[in-house]
């Protein structure tokens, strides 16, 4: 990959493009995703000359460590310190104790020989937090640790998972860096120790908004991979007769296992999920860019906003898509548990980001501040100050009462009646938030509240980036012809998330009555049906091949079993030295004791 980036003379945007398209679990990963992103948000116009372009040269291999041994989520808490060194003009890069440790660090295992530090800034024995320094880890002569470093791997990870990525370790005592590899395109550290902060004290967050955009997408498109494999599979699976047959001599072809109910009701709204965060991820990643352009000239004012809104998206498409990929894997039926079917290696990498870049309970409590933020300004009388918290205008009507449906089978359908739902549902609990914390509960005691303000909030969100979708392609020329379809799936997302996902609230805050629910499910089938009958379609538009889906029961010429065979007939235990390995150690228990005579008996 590095030979053809240098062959064809690549451009950030175009290498970036084809790293995600190959999906390489390798140790430079976070190289790409992590280290040289946050040099060039994060530093100055000459430490990025300085360290980007040596990135970029592969001159030296980073990694962005910030999670320790005893501190994950809670930045501020982090143990490695930075303390200035006047005389020297030096940061002393300092691991406490064990729990300062770094861990977890993608690529630091073996490859790294540079990493991007958060570490406590200590100026004459004052704490100024959390800053990044560009700390030497491993000599790029010889890769042997720098002075002052205990670095390593940690060892295998659950499932199997990331099993190609080298996860590492890093102990700092007292290593000494120069006052200019702290990373100062915000925050300052001059010659004689003088601070000056930031506009923002959480621009250095843009980071890690960064990496939790990067993450609602990679959860849109590990998502469609599962769907198109099962999806696939499930069409060329045949099982049983569809209706029942009871007689012994039918010589009719069994139903396709995709033609059931039961089958079609737990893939299709998965589909229309991954549809969804995938447009979803678009208008995150314009918000995002459009942050970081503000940045530029120090203008932080949008960034609350994307703080939240990548919150409530990472920790929503992350337990959604995972969720899903192992729904993928059961409506499979038992080959669905083979490695072979590709939806187990999909959930085993895919699975941590439920808790790596913020565990999402502790990220849905900032999505409930900044929310109860905004509902100040409503109890004011003034309006809210970002877009996307909107719907908290809805709550000066005054009105508890649930959405008055004339025709639920029609009305439902309307984006405006859709969005107006998702969003009195979202003021409703956000309102409640409000009462719960000023009734006099403690803030750690409301985390399920935030957890479900959170995700009401991130469902808005995509209901309200799908309408914006469906919009757009219709007044698209090019795109106008697919706008009903993508509408199927805007729907199928709206009216599984209203009838079944996200149900209990959407009755537990009298957003809709239950007297209604009988005709929105007749909608919701019919909507089933509309998005099934294209499914095959629809999963061929994400436009993966084989070799993406490294999968032998979803390939796309449909030859499932015989690609199950051939995968089985080239397992190592089959024949070779595994094969003679094993047979040997069957025959020694085989053959123990006296065991000939009972041998003999029992031959055929």
């Amino acid at each position: 990959m590095i030979e053809l980036t240098e062959e064809r003379n690549m451009n950030d945007e175009q290498f970036t493009d084809l790293f995600r398209h190959i999906e390489m679990l390798t140790p430079l990963a976070l190289h790409y995703t992590g280290f040289m992103p946050v040099i060039k948000s994060q530093g100055s116009t000459e430490q990025a000359n300085k360290w980007y372009t040596a990135a970029r040269r592969h001159a030296i291999i980073g990694c962005y460590a910030q999670t320790e041994l005893g501190h994950g989520s809670n930045v501020m808490g982090l143990n490695t310190v930075a303390v200035f060194d006047q005389k020297s003009d030096e940061f002393v890069i300092h691991s406490p104790d064990i729990t300062a440790a770094k861990w977890w660090i993608g690529g630091l295992g073996v490859a790294c020989t540079h990493a991007v530090v958060q570490a406590q800034l200590i100026i004459n024995d004052k704490s100024f937090g959390p800053h990044l320094f560009i700390v030497p880890v491993r000599s790029p002569f010889d890769l042997k640790p720098c002075r002052g470093i205990t670095v390593g791997d940690i060892g295998p990870k659950a499932y199997g998972g990331f099993a190609t990525t080298d996860n590492g370790f890093a102990l700092f005592d007292h290593v000494r860096i120069p006052r200019d590899n702290m990373l100062m395109r915000f925050a300052k550290v001059s010659r004689d120790g003088e601070y000056t902060p930031p506009v923002h004290m959480k621009l250095s967050y843009g980071s890690m908004v960064k990496l939790r955009v990067d993450i609602v997408t990679d959860a849109g498109w590990k998502l469609a991979k599962a769907t198109t494999i099962a999806i696939r599979y499930c069409t060329v699976r045949r099982q049983f007769h569809n209706p029942p047959s009871f007689k012994l001599d039918d010589n009719r072809l069994e139903s396709q296992v995709i033609s059931y109910s039961s089958v079609q009701h737990r893939l299709m709204p998965l589909l229309s999920t991954a549809y969804s965060l995938l447009v979803t991820g678009e208008y995150l990643y314009t918000q995002f860019h459009t942050l970081m352009d503000q940045l530029e000239g120090n203008n932080a004012d949008t960034l609350p906003e994307v703080h939240a809104s990548s919150c409530a998206l990472k920790t929503w498409s992350t337990r959604r898509a995972t969720d899903g990929i192992e729904e993928c894997r059961k409506a499979m039926g038992g080959h669905g548990y083979s490695i072979f079917s590709g939806v187990s290696e999909l959930f085993a990498n895919f699975v941590p980001a439920n808790t790596y870049e913020g565990d999402n309970y502790v990220l849905a409590q900032q999505v409930g501040r900044f929310l109860l933020k905004q509902l100040q300004n409503v109890i004011k009388g003034k309006q809210v100050t970002y877009s996307t918290a909107e719907y908290l205008n809805t709550l000066a009507e005054g009105t508890t009462e649930p959405f008055e449906f004339n025709n639920p089978n029609e009305q439902i359908l309307d984006p405006n009646v859709q969005l107006k739902i998702f969003g009195m549902r979202s003021a409703r609990l956000v309102a409640d938030l409000g009462q719960q914390l000023q009734s006099g509960r403690e803030w750690s005691d409301l985390n399920m509240e935030c957890w479900a303000v959170n995700l009401a909030h991130a469902e808005y969100l995509i209901m309200k980036s799908m309408i914006r979708k469906v919009e757009n392609m219709r007044a698209s020329p090019e795109h106008a012809s697919l706008a009903d379809t993508m509408k199927n799936i805007s729907d199928l997302f709206c009216l599984s998330t209203l009838g079944y996902s996200s149900l209990a609230t959407f009755l537990s805050t009298s957003t809709i009555h239950p007297s209604d629910l009988a005709r929105l499910n007749e909608q919701y089938r019919a909507t089933i049906s509309k998005v099934a009958d294209n499914a095959i379609a629809l999963t061929d538009s994400f436009g993966f091949t084989d070799h993406e889906l490294n999968t032998a029961l979803g390939k796309k010429d449909g030859r499932a079993y015989e690609h199950l065979w051939d995968a089985a007939q080239k397992n190592p235990i089959n024949h070779g030295e595994e094969n003679a390995k094993l047979t040997k150690l069957v025959l020694n228990i085989l053959h123990s004791g006296n065991n000939l005579d009972y041998i003999k008996a029992s031959k055929l």
